[in-house]
């Protein structure tokens, strides 16, 4: 392994490739004891105590965001999974960081500007008839097969807000940013009229999952479902604002381009409150989406004034006494469109990543809450157990498949023939389903010729989970 030196406008990196390192290679001598072999000390130890230059993943799990400092406990990790990482070859100091996002921001606020100043009054009727029509679109071209027999319901509150955000004045701004959304994503990603871009399609399917959370839950009542969907269609509207550069990244952004992504809240908040004229509930609650529990975690921002990174100082003295006021009464709504948010981001392809399977998308997602620090448990374990009813019903019929047999077969000694007739002849049945990752499937082997049970088998729902994808 050798270190390489990487330089941009902003700062000089060195970059420490660990995933050239074979898997049974490690650059400890005991990793137990933190002692670094000696090949690796002269690299490894002068950049303890220096800053990580990027936000750093496995598998689309964030390990640590940049500017942490590296750690021998850091190091362990980095060298378990092979995660290659880049390190700043000089402090980047709070006021730096500060100065930076200032200066970024004044840029963003002065494009917010000259963006409600295109926005035409003679040209807004045929703007909105535009987005409502291909919103409408994708809100058919949607259908989420597993979900059929809620779409009637769950599409005619979708049409609600779709009407409601291509219709009323108080939302000219977040219709004409959504349409600035689809014109830029037809073009980045030369898309046909028929096909939707990821954010618009984002949009929808957050909205989707976060009805069928809430109807999971008591805390919501029928007249909640059109302020939600009216909040899901436009929480991420502001990112029509974000530079190209950032949000259509390839790559991993850097701590900079992550906090002006994560000014898409408020941007969002300034698109549907009208330029904070018009401070309506549903405006506020957009940009409150990303509040994780522990509010001070890396990963919680807003424009509430308690968040991690917090865009409190860009609202009106009129807009924080109504945050101030209303802010309680917000914490079903935006705990709801957190989880749902997080699930579609993580199980769907995007420019820069794969998609994850369900199971992974939920393991990433309970990882991310030890402690309660991202998600409320209570509705966290609502949502598992929606996923549970209706990726893993009782009675769903699935075939035996290699990974079976290799799991729950290897006693048998079977040949090669014996296993060939046994996947072609016979069929798995779930008698009893479970509410929690922690319990197991109650599953029947049976042949699929005399229907006669062949076995009994407690699986895990992850088995199953790992290989499924939300489409």
């Amino acid at each position: 392994m050798h270190t390489k030196e990487t330089k941009d406008k902003r700062s000089e990196h060195l970059y420490f490739p660990l995933k050239q390192l074979n898997t049974s290679e490690s650059i400890f001598e005991n990793a137990d004891k933190g002692i670094l072999k000696a090949k690796y000390k002269s690299i490894m130890a002068p950049i303890i105590g220096k800053q990580l230059a990027v936000n750093t993943y496995y598998q689309n799990d964030l390990i640590a965001v940049a500017n942490t400092r590296i750690t021998i406990k850091l190091l362990k990790i980095f060298d378990t999974y092979k995660i290659n990482f880049k390190i700043n070859k000089n402090d980047v100091t709070d006021e730096q960081r500060d100065h930076a996002l200032d200066f970024a921001m004044t840029q963003i606020i002065q494009n917010k500007r000259t963006f409600l100043n295109t926005i035409r009054k003679q040209n807004i009727p045929v703007m909105q008839d535009s987005v409502h029509h291909f919103i409408t679109q994708t809100i058919s071209n949607s259908t989420i097969k597993v979900f059929k027999q809620h779409h009637e319901t769950l599409n005619g509150y979708l049409d609600f807000a779709s009407s409601a955000i291509t219709s009323e004045k108080k939302y000219i701004a977040t219709a004409a940013a959504l349409k600035k959304v689809i014109e830029n994503e037809k073009r980045i990603f030369k898309l046909q009229n028929n096909q939707t871009g990821e954010t618009i399609e984002h949009i929808v399917k957050t909205a989707l999952i976060s009805l069928l959370l809430a109807q999971e839950l008591d805390d919501f009542q029928e007249d909640h479902y059109k302020t939600l969907s009216i909040i899901c269609l436009g929480h991420d509207g502001g990112k029509a604002l974000i530079p190209e550069e950032v949000i259509y990244k390839k790559g991993r952004l850097t701590q900079l381009e992550n906090d002006i992504m994560k000014s898409h809240v408020l941007l969002s908040y300034i698109l549907s409150s009208g330029n904070q004229t018009n401070l309506n509930y549903e405006a506020f609650v957009m940009a409150l989406h990303h509040i994780k529990e522990d509010k001070q975690s890396p990963q919680s921002y807003s424009i509430a004034e308690d968040t991690h990174t917090s865009f409190y100082q860009y609202l009106t003295t009129e807009a924080q006494t109504k945050l101030n006021q209303i802010y309680y009464s917000t914490k079903n709504y935006y705990r709801v469109i957190s989880i749902a948010d997080t699930f579609e981001a993580i199980s769907a392809e995007r420019v820069y990543k794969k998609a994850s399977s369900i199971g992974k998308t939920l393991e990433i997602m309970i990882s991310c809450n030890k402690d309660s620090v991202c998600f409320y448990p209570p509705y966290l374990s609502a949502f598992i157990r929606l996923i549970l009813q209706t990726f893993l019903p009782q009675n769903m019929i699935f075939k035996i498949d290699a990974d079976l047999m290799n799991t729950y077969y290897t006693a048998d000694k079977l040949t090669a023939a014996e296993e060939k007739f046994y996947k072609k002849n016979h069929r798995g049945i779930i008698a009893k389903t479970c509410s929690s990752l922690n319990q197991s499937l109650q599953c029947v082997i049976y042949n699929y010729h005399t229907k006669n049970v062949e076995r009994k088998l407690s699986i895990p729902p992850m088995f199953f989970l790992r290989h499924k994808y939300f489409k």
